[in-house]
């Protein structure tokens, strides 16, 4: 009996459990390289889960990126339940392997904007430099999958020094995004190079590391690389940081401990989540993670609308439901932890903001602006100041609305009547 248990063993039929812990087992769990050397692949996620059949479909068919992910990432996941947030960022699922009408390589039209392999200059003032095309983990929601995980996306030196100069030439430009695949899955040396082309750009100032390396390897947050950044960050170049923490799961011992090593380096840090389907699409969810992320210091930044990618169909949520998040959240938390909901627009149009509907309209025989409370609902009225010029720029409240309302209005007269008040 022992013989044929060890050979089981052998031939990977132990559960997802006793694989998991064979394989924590079997690296330095602290050394971000041996994470990196010992990701899960595709082949490999029928020993860590107990795959349903859509998973086995995703896996088999699916026409977004390949997949992997570190054995840290990997531990945030649950074997068992095929809702685990975590498990369905890693795992692919059926829908990716469809690539539906209203889907495209790129959405956002980033290749026509591309002056130079690897840069991408949507906005006058700023570009993004894509400097690597490998990840930690590569999130089956990944917006940029046409060149993630794509070997031959490889941004060579040559193509690098191409930037540099398309960016000196430029005056204009004064931020350069460096994203990705991950820019700190490059090594120390390379990473230390960029930066160093960069602060020598006399019109360069900002610079944002677009980074989800402290949510999926928190290990390579290493005293060194903070020793480099904060070498770069000096009164000619300051240097940010975005990342991308999803859901509360992902706010870790590590993650923090991660996160505040940047900060002691200097480093700003926001945050970029993705409302995903069955995952973070509700204002309790949201709210959870971003009070987890002021515990960690990190203050809110863009929640983004899903882009329109192939395979995307399983991730992607009504409009409504970003602006039902604000609208949840506003009020429960303070408002460095209310990120932004952005639409990226489709074509290449760049990012706008969208909100709930606080303000209702311009009462032009009273001249008072009218909005709704977020925090009790109430309607509240703020005067146009004498003598402005723009009451035509303002959007007229209609009659219906206004009497409907009128009777249980506030000022800064607290709780008059309207009545009481001359109008």
């Amino acid at each position: 009996m022992e013989e044929i248990v060890k050979k089981e063993g052998v031939l990977g039929l132990e559960s997802p459990e006793q694989e998991r812990m064979n394989l924590y087992s079997s690296l330095d769990w602290k050394d971000y390289k041996s994470q990196l050397r010992n990701r899960v692949r595709s082949q490999d996620l029928h020993k860590y889960f107990h795959l349903t059949e859509s998973e086995k479909l995703g896996i088999q068919d699916t026409i977004r990126l390949n997949v992997g992910a570190t054995p840290y990432y990997l531990s945030l996941s649950d074997p068992n339940d095929e809702n685990c947030p975590i498990r369905k960022i890693i795992v692919p699922r059926q829908e990716e392997a469809f690539f539906s009408p209203e889907e495209a390589m790129d959405p956002l039209h980033e290749e026509d904007l591309s002056p130079v392999k690897g840069l991408t200059h949507m906005y006058p003032d700023r570009v993004l430099l894509f400097s690597n095309h490998e990840c930690s983990v590569y999130c089956r929601h990944c917006m940029r999958g046409r060149k993630v995980s794509d070997s031959s996306e490889r941004m060579e030196s040559e193509d690098l020094e191409r930037c540099f100069e398309y960016i000196r030439d430029h005056s204009e430009i004064s931020d350069v995004v460096i994203s990705g695949g991950d820019p700190l899955n490059l090594s120390d040396a390379k990473l230390d190079w960029i930066l160093e082309n960069l602060e020598r750009i006399p019109h360069i100032k900002i610079c944002r590391l677009g980074t989800r390396n402290p949510v999926t390897l928190p290990m390579r947050i290493t005293d060194e690389l903070c020793k480099i950044i904060e070498s770069h960050n000096t009164d000619r170049l300051s240097i940010f940081c975005n990342t991308q923490f999803n859901h509360e799961k992902e706010c870790t011992t590590e993650a923090k401990e991660a996160i505040l090593k940047l900060l002691k380096a200097g480093v700003s840090i926001g945050n970029q989540s993705v409302i995903l389907k069955g995952i973070n699409d509700d204002g309790e969810s949201m709210l959870r993670l971003h009070r987890k992320l002021l515990e960690m210091r990190i203050r809110a930044y863009y929640m983004y609308d899903p882009e329109l990618i192939p395979g995307s169909r399983g991730f992607r949520t009504p409009l409504a439901k970003g602006i039902q998040i604000i609208e949840y959240m506003r009020g429960k938390i303070a408002g460095m932890g209310i990120p932004q909901f952005v639409n990226d627009l489709p074509g290449g149009g760049g990012k706008i903001t969208l909100s709930p509907n606080w303000y209702l309209g311009f009462h032009r025989d009273s001249r008072n602006h009218v909005f709704r409370s977020a925090v009790r609902g109430t309607y509240h009225l703020s005067p146009e100041p004498v003598g402005s010029e723009y009451d035509d720029f303002y959007p007229s409240l209609d009659l219906e609305t206004w009497e409907k309302i009128r009777e249980n209005l506030y000022s800064v007269t607290r709780g008059l009547r309207l009545e009481e008040e001359g109008f």
